[in-house]
């Protein structure tokens, strides 16, 4: 390989990543795989990693820039590749590197290091973000706990699967139990806006029960009564059927009453189910509308209970409330990504 043309690819994508992610619209994630075989996830904050190479006495390469480092040896000996798939050998001169994990930010002594694979996640921009009150990618456990925009986010039983994403990693909920939970501080959620994610239902079924095949998110008051949910139901307890959403006093539901199974089917309107689609549920003081792939696929006027929705912090369960048991119950196996929230009725959605 030859010295200049990596010297020409580290400079061409350095470039352009820094003009892309001005003014931080990135993070570099890491996954590092220790010695002593445990593995620290998180934030890379080491801003450069420094070393030297067969072709190059000093060399500096951003993180951003980097797949993966893998160490042969104690005195920093490493295999580099690219995210353009060039691969090299390295001494590191860096002694230490500092990850934000879940624990805090630690700083933990190169010789420690068997490998760190690296991943750049794009952050929410704010000149093009406006109305944004949550942000959450699930590509990994650091990008829940510092969310691209919004408050940290709780993982609870799911699992975050790096790459089986919509976008990167995703969150995989299995049924019955806990995914991820978020409370929103009192006057975050008013009498107006949009829930938006990815989804992809991963239980191979062809038809829905009674309800929760999948339940995507349900909503608890600051005293622990139900404030809202999403789901897919033939019966949500009063008669409704298909997609179906409720949110403080308005009910939205995408087909008329089933009594025993229903299919996906119908929902989507002959169109395959499998694989990932978008969802949406948007309110206003007097209508809850429920949208798939960009699409309102139901919708409500009522009136929203706005005393109940202030009354305190609101949590966000996906789907369960562990603490309140099995409220809410989900039983299929499902993966999201994309989570958003905003503090205004969207509509239209950049799919």
């Amino acid at each position: 390989m030859k010295k200049s043309y990596i010297i020409a690819m580290a400079a061409l994508l350095a470039g352009s990543l820094t003009a892309q992610t001005k003014g931080k619209d990135y993070t570099v994630s890491a996954n590092a795989a220790l010695k002593d075989g445990s593995t620290v996830k998180g934030e890379f904050c080491t801003e450069r990693i420094s070393g030297s190479t067969a072709f190059m006495e000093q060399l500096g390469l951003d993180p951003a820039i980097v797949k993966s480092l893998t160490f042969a040896g104690t005195n920093g000996e490493s295999k580099v590749e690219l995210i353009n798939g060039d691969k090299f050998g390295m001494t590191v001169a860096n002694e230490s590197f500092a990850i934000k994990s879940l624990l805090g930010e630690l700083t933990i002594p190169r010789a420690s290091f068997r490998s760190l694979a690296f991943s750049v996640r794009k952050c929410a921009q704010t000149n093009a973000e406006d109305g944004l009150i949550l942000y959450c990618t699930f590509d990994d456990e650091a990008a829940m706990a510092t969310p691209a925009a919004g408050p940290s986010m709780k993982l609870e039983l799911g699992q975050i699967r790096s790459q089986e994403g919509k976008n990167g990693g995703a969150l995989f909920v299995n049924p019955g139990i806990a995914g991820a939970v978020v409370v929103l501080p009192k006057g975050t959620l008013t009498s107006e806006g949009c829930i938006e994610f990815w989804a992809n239902m991963a239980s191979g079924k062809t038809e829905f029960s009674t309800g929760g095949d999948p339940n995507y998110f349900a909503i608890y008051t600051v005293d622990g009564n139900p404030g809202g949910a999403l789901g897919f139901a033939s019966n949500d307890g009063v008669g409704n059927s298909g997609l179906c959403g409720f949110f403080f006093g308005m009910r939205a539901y995408s087909n008329p009453g089933y009594t025993h199974l229903m299919p996906y089917s119908d929902v989507f309107k002959g169109e395959d189910y499998n694989g990932w689609h978008h969802y949406a549920f948007t309110w206003t003081r007097t209508i809850l509308s429920l949208y798939i792939d960009g699409k309102r696929v139901a919708h409500t006027t009522g009136q929203l209970n706005t005393e109940l929705l202030a009354n305190g912090d609101i949590t966000l369960a996906i789907p369960l409330h562990r603490t309140l048991g099995k409220s809410f119950n989900n039983k299929s196996a499902f993966l999201m990504d994309e989570f958003k929230i905003w503090n205004y009725a969207k509509t239209s959605f950049d799919l």
